[in-house]
C-alpha cells in the first residue's frame, strides 16, 4: 500500500509511506530555494516518488494535512477583532482572502493539480485534520507503544493546541484550545515586535532570550496570557495581535508598556533582550502548565510533542525538570512540514489496520547524489579536488578541523527538518572561543547572539551535557557540565547550555567516524555543527553546495568523498 502525504501550506512538504514504512520526505524549499515555501510541493512529491521507485499510477492514496472547509472559527475571530482594532480586522480579512485565493483554493483543487502535474492515477484523496496530522507525525514514528501527546502551533483549521492520548494505533483527543488563544501566535507576535519575521525567525528570539532578564514576565501575565485551572490558557489578542505583528503594526497599549517596537536593522538593546527573555519564560510556563495537566490526565511517563512550538529546544530541554515526563520524543520536522508524514501514516494505518512497525531513528530522508554527479558539478565550476576513501577523508578533515579550518560537509541523504545533522553541515573546532566570530565573519552573516550547536558521539554525551537522553535531532537544550565548559566554549551558549546532536555509529557511521578521528587528535568527541547555507535554505544538491561554498571564505568542501581546498 503506497500513500503520499502532502502539506501545501507554510513549510510545504511531501512524504511517501509504503506498507507503513516512511521511505522519503522532503521540504519544497530545498528544491525551490525559497525559505518556508508556501504552495503545492511539486518538486518534493517528484523526489519522494523517485526515491521510493514508484510512479503516480502506483499511489493508492494521497493524504493532505488540512481540511480547508473547517474555517468558521477563523472567520468568527476576524469579526470579533473589530471590537479592539479595525486595523486588526482588516489585517485578518486581507490575509484570509489572500489565502483563499492561493493555498486554500489550491487545496480544493488538489486532485486536478496532481493529475495535471503527474498524470491520472487510481488514488483516493483524503483531507486530514491538521492537528491530528501533527499528533500522528510524532507518536506513530516514536519508540513508544503508549504516550501522552501535545500538539502546539500557531493554528490549524481552528485549533491551536490539542491534548491527546496514544495507545497502540489509537489516538484519542482529550481537549483542545481554539483560536484566538495561540501560544505559537503569541511568540510569533513578540518576534515581530522585536524586528524579526513572524513565523520564520522565532529561533532568533529564542537565542537572544539568553542575554536578557525576565523583566516583563508579570506584565505579559497581566496583559497578554492567563493560565486556567483545566490545564489550558487564554490569550488577549487586544494586547499584541499576531496578524498586525506580521505587518509591523502594534497597538498603542502595547507600545505604552513595552516601548516602541524594534524595526528591522535597528540596534538590539538590552530592553529587546529582556522582552525576548520574558516571552520565552512565559512560553515555557504555559508549556509546563499544559504538560503537567496532560500527565495528570494520562499518567503516562512518555510524551510526544509536535507543532511549531515543539521546535523551541530551550523549553523542550526544561520539560525533564519541570514535568514528570521521563521520555520525550520530538520528530525533526515538528513544524508544519512534518504533517505530510502524519497525514500519510494516518491514512495507511486507518485503512490497513496494521500495527505500527516504523520508528524514526534518523532524519536522513532526503535525496543523495552519486560521486559522478558531484564530479560533474565540480568540473562545471572549475574546481580541483582530491578523491579519498572514507577513512582517508575522515582523517584528513579531522586534522583540518583541529587546525582551525572550516569545512563544508556534504554527505549521503539530506536531513528532514530545519536542522543540519551531519549530512548538510558546516563543521568547526568547538574548542576555540573565537570560532563563533570566525564563522559569522566568513560564512553565516548572522546575529552574534545566536548559538552554534555541538555534534557529540552518543556514547560520550553524558560526560558533557546535563541530561543523558539521546538527542539525535538537536531538539533539546541541556546544561553543559560545569567542568566541560572550558573545553567546548564555541558551542556553549551564554546561559551555559547547548543544543547537542547525539551521533550514533549505526545511523550515521561516516559522521561518527569523523568525530571519532577528531577525538583521537584532540581528546574532545565533539564538533561544532551548523547548517550548510548562507541566508538561504540548507543546501540540497551538489550544485547548491558548491555555489554556497564559493560565496564564503570557508577553507574546505567535502562533497561525498571528494575534497576541495580553497586557496585564499
Amino acid at each position: 500500500m503506497v500513500v503520499l502525504g502532502i502539506n501545501n501550506m507554510h513549510d510545504a512538504s511531501a512524504a511517501i509511506v509504503i506498507d507503513g514504512k516512511l521511505i522519503a520526505a522532503a521540504e519544497e524549499e530545498r528544491f525551490t530555494r525559497r525559505k518556508h515555501h508556501v504552495g503545492f510541493p511539486a518538486n518534493a512529491i517528484k523526489y519522494c516518488m523517485e526515491e521510493a521507485g514508484v510512479t503516480f499510477g502506483d499511489l493508492d492514496d494521497v493524504a493532505v494535512s488540512w481540511r480547508p472547509w473547517v474555517l468558521k472559527t477563523r472567520a468568527f475571530n476576524a469579526l470579533k477583532s473589530i471590537a479592539f482594532s479595525p486595523k486588526a480586522f482588516q489585517s485578518k480579512a486581507s490575509r484570509g482572502i489572500g489565502q483563499m485565493g492561493n493555498e486554500w483554493r489550491e487545496l480544493f483543487m488538489l486532485k486536478g493539480i496532481l493529475i495535471r502535474d503527474f498524470g491520472k492515477g487510481k488514488f483516493k484523496l483524503h483531507y486530514i485534520d491538521h492537528h491530528l496530522s501533527h499528533a500522528v507525525s510524532a507518536y506513530y514514528v516514536s519508540p513508544y507503544e503508549r504516550a501522552a501527546i501535545l500538539t502546539v502551533d500557531g493554528a490549524g483549521e481552528e485549533n491551536t493546541t490539542v491534548f491527546w492520548i496514544g495507545e497502540g494505533n489509537d489516538i484519542r483527543q482529550i481537549k483542545s484550545i481554539r483560536l484566538p488563544h495561540s501560544l505559537g501566535q503569541f511568540y510569533a507576535a513578540v518576534t515581530g515586535f522585536l524586528g524579526f519575521k513572524p513565523q520564520s525567525d522565532e529561533y532568533k528570539v529564542m537565542g537572544m532570550a539568553s542575554y536578557g532578564e525576565p523583566r516583563y514576565v508579570d506584565l505579559f501575565k497581566e496583559k497578554a496570557v492567563h493560565l486556567c485551572e483545566d490545564g489550558t490558557f487564554r490569550l488577549n489578542p487586544g494586547f499584541i495581535d499576531y496578524h498586525l505583528a506580521r505587518e509591523g503594526v502594534f497597538l498603542e497599549g502595547t507600545i505604552k508598556v513595552l516601548g516602541k517596537n524594534r524595526l528591522q536593522g535597528e540596534e538590539i538593546t538590552q530592553r529587546h533582550m529582556d522582552i525576548a527573555k520574558s516571552a520565552q519564560v512565559v512560553t515555557e510556563e504555559i508549556l509546563f502548565h499544559m504538560a503537567n495537566h496532560l500527565y495528570k490526565e494520562t499518567k503516562m511517563d512518555s510524551l510526544c510533542l509536535a507543532g511549531g512550538v515543539a521546535l523551541n529546544c530551550v523549553s523542550n530541554g526544561k520539560l525533564f525538570d519541570n514535568t514528570p515526563f521521563r521520555r520525550i520524543f520530538v520528530q525533526p520536522a515538528a513544524g508544519d512540514a512534518g504533517t505530510a508524514i502524519g497525514a500519510a501514516l494516518h491514512v495507511y494505518h486507518k485503512k490497513s489496520g496494521a500495527p505500527r512497525s516504523y520508528s524514526m531513528k534518523d532524519a536522513y530522508l532526503g535525496p543523495s547524489y552519486s560521486n559522478q554527479r558531484c564530479i560533474d558539478a565540480l568540473k562545471t565550476f572549475g574546481l580541483r579536488y582530491q578523491e579519498l576513501t572514507n577513512d582517508e577523508l575522515c582523517i584528513k578533515v579531522a586534522n583540518l578541523l583541529s587546525l582551525g579550518k572550516l569545512v563544508c560537509w556534504f554527505q549521503g541523504r539530506m536531513e528532514w527538518g530545519p536542522r543540519a545533522l551531519g549530512n548538510r553541515s558546516l563543521l568547526a573546532d568547538p574548542r576555540r572561543a573565537d570560532m563563533k566570530e570566525i564563522i559569522n565573519l566568513k560564512v553565516k552573516q548572522r546575529e552574534a547572539f545566536r548559538p552554534f550547536a555541538p555534534s557529540v558521539l552518543e556514547e560520550r554525551s553524558s560526560e558533557y551535557f546535563g541530561n543523558p537522553v539521546p538527542s539525535p535531532f538537536m531538539l533539546f537544550a541541556f546544561k553543559v557540565n560545569q567542568e566541560k565548559m572550558k573545553d567546548i566554549p564555541a558551542v556553549t551558549h551564554v546561559d551555559g547550555t547547548a543544543r547537542p546532536q547525539t551521533v550514533n555509529k549505526e545511523t550515521n557511521p561516516l559522521y561518527w567516524s569523523l568525530i571519532k578521528e577528531f577525538e583521537n587528535l584532540t581528546g574532545v568527541p565533539i564538533l561544532l555543527n551548523t547548517s550548510f547555507n548562507v541566508q538561504e535554505p540548507i543546501v540540497c544538491t551538489p550544485e547548491d553546495a558548491i555555489r554556497s561554498f564559493l560565496k564564503t571564505k570557508v577553507d574546505c568542501l567535502a562533497l561525498n568523498n571528494l575534497l576541495v581546498e580553497q586557496s585564499r
